[in-house]
């Protein structure tokens, strides 16, 4: 009965497993939108243990557009999770260029063992990993991830070149990208161009440390709501780039906008956008080091947003500037302050560095800020309309009376320490085409101050001014120079 009995199992259940194995890898190796694996593992006990015991048939992720994006995220961190600990290769399909970062979104936070990554139908690219010395230590193998926003009218049936000719012999540009520097491994840069930002709902959290965002064509207007949400996928960013142009976008409607929490970011560049305040008083980042604002200042009305109109009661400083200095963006200024003001109200972050090319603010905020920046190494400030207020700023002042200026350089030994600087840790500080400064003004101001905190700096009680550069102001003459190079000598830069 024994023999009789075996000879009525299937002969495919009576091989042994190493060849069933085999098998399976091979029916898992073809390309398939089907999840074949799990497949397999649905004909019997004997197959099901076949399949979820042996890594190898699980080493083929196969990702596609029309899956639902949950079925596909939840597919390929299963499929990694098996295949532990062989090597992994991914092949995506899809024909949106939109959908490709939202398919790859898991396995960008596991690529510990990733080997090829092939990418097909509205982009085709394969990467082969391992040509390449990466360091394995890491969950996420790219260094920056870049995504050009093209707009519908600006993107081309391929999504990388807008005026490209379909005819033209040249390949595609290529979405992995490696520089590989003489002193370390290889760097890794992931470029994609879409239409527009990923939705967040789509996403699964990226660990890259470094992203930069660009606004390719004037079609696109900055949609604030869905960049910070998309940011809420980066928690580990140290570096975020953005760049616009300076067109308003959609009303921000009250209720729409929260704080992103971006705990390790060390450096912000925001160029070309009047989505500047938005911006900063909704990110959270309490190691923020390097601020840069860069072509901010426009000379229209910017809309008071909605979310703005109804906070009650209204913003600290939001009240129109006391000292009415002229400037030729008035909007763009207040703006840009509120935004700053908002950022070192909720992160406190040891901002070492602050550049403001062409982006300004009123005097008011530069005062307010420049009371609270103590750990503000480097300033440097081109294309302002600042007054000598401003200037006067960086004067000493006695904290008793508040009084500005340095009357008697012997007060300076005042054990009472009445005398004190804004931005205490203050050594470089650059002026260019500021050409409402007077020469008067700045040769004041930075003479008391150097004076003072040479000083200190002599007594080890604080820093002084390591380098000044003016230049392109027209109110600064020869004459000025030449008094401020007294004080000065060397650490002056002059054009």
């Amino acid at each position: 009965m024994a023999p009789a009995r075996a000879l009525q199992i299937p002969p495919i259940c009576r091989l042994p497993p190493e060849l069933l194995i085999h098998i399976f890898v091979s029916c898992s190796d073809a390309p398939s939108d089907e999840l074949t694996p799990v497949l397999l593992g649905r004909v019997c006990r004997y197959w099901r243990d076949v399949t979820y015991l042996s890594p190898r048939i699980w080493q083929r992720i196969y990702l596609y557009e029309h899956h639902p994006i949950s079925i596909s995220h939840d597919q390929a961190a299963w499929w990694i999770f098996k295949s532990d600990p062989l090597p992994f290769d991914v092949r995506v399909e899809a024909q949106t260029i939109d959908m490709i970062l939202p398919l790859l979104s898991p396995v960008l936070s596991q690529m510990r063992r990733i080997r090829r990554c092939t990418i097909s139908g509205a982009h085709e690219e394969a990467f082969d990993f391992s040509n390449y010395e990466f360091d394995r230590s890491r969950d996420c193998l790219v260094d920056e991830l870049n995504i050009l926003v093209k707009g519908v009218s600006a993107i081309s049936a391929i999504g990388f070149i807008a005026d490209s000719d379909p005819t033209a012999d040249r390949p595609p540009p290529s979405m992995f990208r490696v520089q590989e520097p003489s002193d370390g491994p290889p760097e890794l840069s992931l470029t994609l161009a879409v239409y527009a930002l990923p939705l967040a709902t789509v996403m699964k959290p990226i660990p890259v440390t470094s992203l930069c965002i660009t606004e390719f064509s004037l079609d696109v207007t900055t949609d604030v709501v869905r960049m910070l949400n998309f940011l809420r996928c980066t928690p580990l960013l140290e570096t975020l780039h953005f760049a616009g142009w300076p067109q308003e976008g959609e009303p921000i409607i009250a209720g729409h906008l929260f704080p992103v929490h971006l705990p390790k970011l060390r450096i912000l560049l925001l160029r070309s956008t009047c989505s500047v305040r938005a911006l900063l008083s909704h990110l959270y980042a309490p190691a923020l080091e390097e601020l840069y604002l860069e072509h901010t200042n426009v000379d229209f009305e910017l809309r008071t947003e909605p979310y703005v109109a109804a906070q009650y009661p209204p913003e600290e400083g939001e009240s129109d500037d006391e000292a009415h200095d002229f400037s030729q963006s008035p909007w763009s200024d207040h703006a840009t302050g509120m935004g700053l003001r908002a950022l070192l109200k909720r992160s406190r972050p040891p901002l070492q560095v602050l550049h403001m090319d062409y982006a300004d603010m009123r005097t008011k905020d530069f005062r307010w800020c420049f009371d609270r920046l103590h750990h503000l190494r480097e300033f440097r400030i081109v294309g302002s309309d600042m007054s000598d207020r401003v200037v006067g700023m960086l004067a000493p002042y006695r904290k008793r009376w508040l009084a500005f200026g340095l009357a008697n350089l012997k007060e300076a030994d005042d054990p009472r320490g009445s005398w004190a600087v804004r931005l205490p840790s203050l050594t470089k500080l650059a002026i260019w085409h500021c050409q409402r400064v007077s020469g008067v003004a700045l040769v004041q101001a930075l003479q008391e101050r150097v004076r003072l905190t040479d000083w200190a700096a002599e007594e080890g009680r604080s820093d002084t001014v390591e380098s000044v550069a003016i230049v392109g102001c027209s109110e600064f003459l020869f004459e000025h120079g030449q008094q401020l190079a007294e004080t000065l000598g060397d650490r002056l830069r002059l054009t």
